[in-house]
């Protein structure tokens, strides 16, 4: 297997494998009749850094569309053919609804997810991944053994520690996806030594974290300024947060699974088999690991006292506000992100992937844009802390609600009155508005969108770890690890919510009550930003009443006299949710192969 073009296409197990990327294909160009192969890849540091560098355009996962050299992150194993993904997954929860029928997200409304679509409904970079496990593996193997300039120990080990630690971001993709998958931590030379089974889902975790805590020490805490985007010690412990927090979920920290496997003993594929109370503990311990490790490293939270409560920022004659949270979501390399993908996007080339492809039809996209359901809307509170009361019979006070709102809503939310940008400087979505077709909700999704996009020049700020999810994770965990919340969990919520202008939590709430508020913060704050689906389904929520299943609700938005808006909820779409959607299934292709166990009820 000395060919790098068949390294670069093999997969790690019996997946079929898409046609080579032309990123690969453009690193092994050589002169005729000079043979490229493992040897010749692994005898430079330009070469090997070349071979990492296409690793993380594997490994890096975005919840934006994205192409990488000029194809879209799924293929048809047999053709190579590109599919593309419109829209994101905050349409498949109660964070949102797409404006056009064939969006991916429906699937996942009307319960047509099946073993033979799943990757087309959600996993689109289902290949990437495995070719990337397969990358990380020969770079681990070959690495040691590596001549020359390329000898250098401290730069084996950092190669090393790279492959090793997107390797566990590919397994934990798949972790939160399937539950247990077949492992595989080595390269197979063939297909029939590549044919693993599933591996449990204690080992899966374990293999991500012993991968991270390889990789820690021969990482660097921070790098300057043109390495932004490589890999640090402080992402390796925000890698292990996630996936404990994720572990210790009742989806998986349980005796007793959302399905049962034909066979009860395969239940450990799907999850630990018992609550263990110490896993939340374990979770805890970590996302306090990355606080403090983020104070070391001179990361933190995008916190101007004078911009906790958005400003009206002047440019031309239109404005838009500008505060904290707004800056923490659109400006590039801000002070609280911990690892971006910086390797998937070139300047120049993305008008349409990602931003046609999530912008609304009347702001330039193309049936991408997700309007904003009034069932998460309800989750802001006003200003002062209180629930905000939405009139099931509607109300004409519908200017004066949005002002009240958390000023989060407005920072990330584009509704009737509010900016999008300078092309689109006054939203109107109320009926007959020019932009209210295809708006069911009555306002759309604007986080990902930034100020100035007139151009393919603008770059996508895709952060894979920000530092407010780890504010919000420690205080999950810590009040589930105890009896009660302590202060520590109270102290990291309410700094969440003072950078954004919000009052503290109450004290003296029950560990239920606690729980209720911190799901709640984390919906807003994390809002359509690829962690609501994940959080519903370990959380085992999905199937109450206006989350994945039963009414989703919008606003017809009317205009009165002068600038006065009259609100009026109706019911969009019911939704249908089934259990064995709380898991993907494994594709039908791969389990016919004989040797992957389905996940229940697939």
């Amino acid at each position: 297997m000395k060919n790098i073009l068949a390294i670069g296409a093999l997969l790690s197990i019996i997946l079929i494998s898409p046609a080579c990327k032309k990123s690969i294909d453009e690193f092994l160009e050589k002169a005729p009749g000079v043979d490229v192969n493992e040897d010749i890849v692994f005898s430079t540091q330009q070469n090997i850094d070349a071979f990492v560098a296409t690793l993380y355009q594997y490994s890096m996962f975005s919840i934006l569309p994205v192409r990488i050299d000029g194809n879209v992150m799924i293929s048809n194993p047999a053709t190579g053919a590109a599919a593309t993904q419109i829209g994101t997954l905050s349409a498949a929860t109660d964070e949102g609804k797409n404006e056009g029928t064939f969006q991916f997200a429906n699937n996942w409304n009307n319960a047509t997810i099946l073993n033979s679509n799943i990757i087309a409904s959600e996993d689109y970079r289902y290949y990437a991944r495995w070719k990337a496990i397969r990358m990380a593996n020969i770079i681990i193997e070959r690495i040691d053994t590596a001549p020359g300039a390329a000898a250098d120990e401290n730069f084996r080990k950092y190669v090393k520690a790279q492959a090793k630690f997107l390797r566990a971001l590919s397994n934990f993709e798949l972790l939160k996806r399937y539950g247990g998958f077949p492992l595989v931590m080595k390269r197979y030379v063939s297909v029939e030594e590549a044919v693993q089974p599933r591996s449990t889902f204690a080992e899966c975790v374990e293999a991500i974290i012993k991968d991270c805590d390889e990789a820690f020490p021969d990482l660097e805490l921070t790098y300057q300024a043109s390495q932004r985007g490589r890999i640090t010690q402080l992402a390796v412990r925000a890698l292990q947060s996630r996936t404990l927090l994720y572990a210790a979920s009742p989806l998986f920290n349980t005796g007793t699974p959302y399905l049962s496997m034909p066979n009860a003993e395969d239940n450990k594929y799907i999850c630990y088999g018992n609550y263990d109370k110490s896993r939340w503990t374990r979770a805890a311990d970590t996302a306090r690991a990355v606080l403090d490790l983020a104070a070391m490293a001179g990361v933190s939270l995008v916190d101007v006292a004078g911009n906790r409560v958005p400003k009206e920022a002047k440019e031309n004659v239109t404005s838009f506000l500008a505060g904290n949270y707004r800056v923490s979501w659109e400006r590039q390399d801000n002070s609280e992100i911990i690892l971006a993908d910086k390797s998937s996007l070139a300047a120049g080339n993305n008008f349409s992937f990602p931003w046609q492809h999530i912008m609304p039809v009347p702001m330039g996209g193309f049936f991408g844009g997700t309007s904003v359901l009034l069932n998460f809307v309800k989750k802001y509170e006003d200003i002062s802390g209180n629930k905000v009361v939405w009139n099931d019979a509607g109300g004409d006070d519908l200017v004066a609600k949005y002002a009240s709102l958390d000023p989060r809503f407005r920072q990330s939310i584009g509704y009737n009155g509010s900016r999008w940008n300078p092309a689109h400087p006054i939203i109107s979505t109320y009926e007959g508005g020019q932009h209210a077709r295809g708006c069911f909700g009555g306002a759309w999704m604007l986080k990902h969108c930034p100020e100035v996009i007139s151009n393919g020049s603008v770059l996508a700020s895709i952060p894979l770890f920000r530092l407010n999810e780890f504010y919000l994770n420690y205080a999950e965990a810590a009040n589930e690890a105890g009896s009660s919340p302590p202060a520590s969990a109270y102290n990291e919520v309410n700094k969440i919510r003072t950078r954004s202008g919000m009052p503290n939590l109450p004290t003296g709430l029950t560990t239920d009550q606690f729980r209720e508020r911190v799901r709640n913060e984390r919906a807003v704050e994390l809002a359509f930003e690829d962690h609501r689906f994940w959080d519903i389904r370990r959380w085992l929520i999905a199937e109450e009443e206006g989350v994945m299943r039963g009414g989703m609700y919008g606003i017809r938005v009317k205009q009165l006299t002068g600038n006065a808006l009259r609100y009026e909820p109706y019911l969009i779409e019911n939704r249908s949710f089934n259990k064995n959607m709380y898991l993907h299934p494994f594709d039908l292709t791969e389990v016919l192969k004989g040797n992957l166990l389905q996940n229940p009820g697939w």
